[in-house]
């Protein structure tokens, strides 16, 4: 891919498309409002701290949906999960050249950040009764290349709703920017500009919504390369939404849902003499070449596949040596059929292996990452103690550099870690708050080294670290801690007395501003 990706600044918005004239479809405009997200992200790098707070917009369609099972159908707004992202306050305006300019709290009902969606509700529900809901399009409809569409939505420069018009140019799996992912996306030429993210698109003759906005290619030599969540996950979005007993009905914690994972990473079988090595003849599909998870997990006992197997279909959808299949009457990648499947679905899947072909039921699963990635809405969990400062390894932490200036050993991690029964999280040491219970080992960021051991006792995740330094300092107050890390030139050790480490973590709370997180804020 050349260049980078980046979110349609400031939010994304939603795509219609038309087939035939649009001579009589409807004025999209007057169901399109403009979001204002008053945010603050946490501090990755230094995890007691918030980053400086942030003001955004973006654009986001009113919908008629149920928002949860059993209710009837009420108005909602359809935008992108970036557009929400670690909010403070929300607030959203009706098109100011068609209504008022009064401003109304929203809050977010359901979001999924895999697929770049989100779900809000007005405080005022009758603030979205003289709009007209917008149609989703069907789940089983993507639309074709050339397909006239409509970006709507509140692009800076201006306070009134806009519209670009283009066609629809590719449809296909890329990756989502927001989590990382990859997920069955539309390309659009029509202008997505700062603003516009999570707002709607049309094939003239309906104004049905085909796709939220959600990121644009930025690079020398690219233009007009819009992206946007196509329909059938937008249905897949609110039909788990609708499933549920209860989303955000009293002001409670947003519905968070997830995406299914085939739960390894595969190669392409395209060069010959590789399937010839593999004995499968005239058969064609995908190497499965690692597991995420490994051993005797929860996850890897619920896997099916194996590392050498070859996957030849995926829930009835034969694959060729790229991973392609037929699926709603277009050849796409098979992680576009994936996604239609939820969590907990056990797929059937033709495999060979040990040189015959099976049949085998796979349990989808969430994603799960030694490293986890696309975190949002959530604070960052650490462990302070004599003012080591412990955390798990994230990509949100790994933010805090250039691409290409990363520690080798933690992009190594992010890369190719995975879990396994010995270690669900990668735990590192990130700085040494500098005391006279730690002297004598460098201070402030000292490399990031992976914590390997604790008393001899290796480490399997944050909590696990916390348990066993709990554990000590309750058991004996004369005696060590010893900490072996593993730095990128090599192991090390810390040591820690244990006496006077309470007085220790009271003087580093004073001094450097850390609230006391002893046996705090480390998840599960």
């Amino acid at each position: 891919m050349l260049g980078r990706v980046r979110f349609a600044a400031r939010g994304r918005p939603v795509l219609a498309f038309v087939r035939g004239s649009a001579t009589n479809a409807r004025d999209p405009r007057d169901a399109v409002v403009k979001i204002f997200n008053t945010r603050q992200r946490p501090g990755w790098t230094v995890p007691w701290q918030d980053q400086p707070v942030e003001s955004s917009t973006g654009s986001g369609a009113v919908i008629s949906t149920r928002v949860r099972r059993g209710c009837s159908e009420q108005r909602a707004v359809l935008t992108a999960a970036h557009v929400v992202a670690d909010s403070r306050h929300l607030q959203v305006q009706r098109t100011n050249d068609r209504f008022g300019g009064e401003k109304f709290h929203a809050r977010i009902a359901a979001v999924c950040h895999e697929t770049d969606l989100a779900l809000l509700l007005v405080d005022q529900p009758q603030a979205l009764e003289a709009m007209q809901p917008l149609e989703v399009g069907l789940a089983n409809e993507l639309p074709r290349v050339f397909d006239k569409v409509r970006v709507v939505g509140y692009p800076v420069g201006g306070d009134a709703c806009s519209v670009t018009e283009g066609v629809v140019s590719r449809v296909e799996v890329q990756e989502y920017s927001h989590s990382l992912r990859a997920g069955l996306a539309l390309t659009v030429d029509a202008a997505i500009n700062s603003g516009n993210s999570g707002g709607p698109v049309v094939d003239a003759a309906t104004s049905r919504i085909i796709g939220v906005a959600f990121q644009k290619m930025v690079a020398r030599g690219v233009e007009l390369q819009g992206h946007a969540v196509p329909a059938p996950l937008i249905q897949r979005f609110l039909e788990d939404v609708s499933g549920e007993d209860k989303v955000n009905s009293d002001e409670a914690s947003p519905l968070s849902l997830q995406m299914p994972s085939l739960g390894c990473d595969y190669q392409s079988l395209e060069p010959v003499a590789l399937r010839r090595s593999l004995g499968l003849g005239s058969r064609v599909g995908i190497l499965v070449s690692r597991l995420h998870s490994v051993g005797g997990t929860k996850a890897h006992q619920e896997l099916a596949l194996c590392p050498g197997d070859v996957l030849l279909a995926f829930n009835g959808h034969e694959l060729d040596e790229l991973g392609f299949c037929e699926l709603l009457g277009r050849r796409l990648h098979f992680a576009a059929a994936r996604d239609l499947c939820r969590i907990g679905a056990s797929v059937p899947l033709q495999i060979w292996r040990d040189g015959q072909n099976q049949l085998v039921h796979h349990v989808l699963q969430p994603a799960r990452h030694l490293v986890p990635r696309g975190q949002y809405d959530v604070r960052p969990r650490y462990f302070v103690v004599g003012g080591l400062v412990f955390q798990p390894l994230s990509h949100e932490y790994l933010q805090g550099w250039n691409a290409n200036e990363r520690p080798a050993h933690l992009q190594d991690l992010f890369q190719g870690g995975h879990v396994t029964p010995e270690r669900n999280e990668a735990v590192i040491l990130a700085q040494v708050l500098a005391d006279e219970i730690n002297a004598g080992y460098d201070s402030g960021w000292v490399g990031a080294p992976i914590v390997q051991s604790v008393d001899g006792e290796t480490i399997k995740s944050l909590a696990h670290l916390v348990e066993i330094v709990q554990s000590r300092q309750h058991q004996d107050s004369s005696g060590c801690l010893a900490f072996d890390v593993r730095m990128s030139g090599g192991p090390f050790r810390i040591v820690l007395p244990l006496d006077g480490l309470d007085d220790a973590d009271q003087r580093i709370s004073s001094i450097y501003g850390v609230p006391r997180t002893l046996g705090l804020n480390v998840g599960p």
